[in-house]
């Protein structure tokens, strides 16, 4: 069976005096997330300087598709207060899906195990 799996990386910071309402926004998607069995992994990092790094992996395209309408509501305002600085979505992403959001889709190229 061919594995579907795709991952999003993305790097992004809060805008300047958002930084409260991007906690509340977050708590509202993870709770979301925690129910979402085809949302594999779903982890965020912080460095000092204020810089996140997000890594989100669902089972499928249509998972992220999922995760993206049922936490709808709370992107729209995420997108108005966060900057995106650079974003990879890896996996068998569709030309629909990849037009959609205006990306670029990497798959294997090389693996170690």
């Amino acid at each position: 069976m061919k594995n579907k799996t795709v991952e999003n990386y993305f790097t992004f910071k809060v805008k300047e005096g958002k930084k409260e309402r991007y906690e509340e926004i977050l708590a509202e998607q993870l709770a979301i997330t925690k129910n979402e069995p085809e949302t594999l992994s779903y982890k965020i990092f912080k460095t000092d300087d204020g810089i996140y790094f997000q890594n989100e992996k669902y089972a499928s395209e249509e998972a992220c598709v999922t995760h993206m309408k049922n936490t709808e509501k709370q992107l729209q305002e995420w997108f108005q207060i966060t900057e995106i600085l650079h974003m990879i979505m890896t996996g068998p992403l569709s030309k629909e899906f990849r037009e959609a959001y205006n990306l670029k889709s990497y798959l294997p190229y090389a693996e170690a195990k």
